[in-house]
């Protein structure tokens, strides 16, 4: 048998690990709010009406939903390709609908695209 050894985390470890879930939740949260305000917008444009109030959550809720969902079914072993593929054509999505949010300026189209691809 062979013995499986397993990381020891340290103080600094873990206060990495904070700094790293920390950063994480305000690159989401300014990136949650940039990329809503910019698909509401483009969608009140185009005439979804009050349903562009909740199209940019629907979004960005189903990009979370469908990782999770992938992660769990590969987790338990039942991996659905299917998911994930999706989850990337709605993250491809909201890239676009936030570029196209600031066209023809092709600066206002990569400063609006940013976020959503980090």
């Amino acid at each position: 048998m062979s013995a499986t050894k397993t990381a020891q985390l340290t103080r600094t470890h873990r206060i990495l690990i904070g700094v790293v879930i920390a950063g994480a939740a305000l690159i989401a949260a300014i990136g949650f709010t940039g990329s809503y305000a910019a698909v509401r917008e483009l969608a009140e444009k185009k005439g979804f009406g009050a349903f562009s109030a909740v199209f940019p959550i629907g979004i960005d809720a189903g990009i979370v939903v469908l990782l999770a969902l992938d992660l769990l079914l590969t987790w338990i072993r039942i991996p659905f390709p299917l998911l994930r593929q999706t989850a990337w054509l709605l993250t491809a999505a909201t890239i676009a609908f936030n570029g196209a949010a600031a066209w023809p300026d092709a600066l206002g189209v990569g400063m609006h695209a940013v976020i959503p691809v980090l």
